[in-house]
């Protein structure tokens, strides 16, 4: 009867374990997903502003 609760406990544990470890891991994988959603919209404004600048630029030349 020992063994059997002994067992029981571990295999309890060991799948508590492993639930918090995936739960973790999801988390992560969700975290980085919106890093690099966030990354890439603000190399998208960057992009936009420097066409913009290049743009000013082209018009300053042609003007003179």
């Amino acid at each position: 009867m020992k063994i059997l609760k002994f067992t029981f406990i571990i295999s309890l544990c060991t799948l508590i374990f492993n639930g918090c470890s995936s739960k973790s891991q999801d988390d992560m994988i969700d975290s980085n997903k919106q890093d690099i959603s966030q990354l890439l919209k603000t190399l998208i404004q960057k992009e936009k502003e420097i066409n913009n600048l290049n743009r000013e630029l082209e018009n300053c030349k042609n003007s003179k």
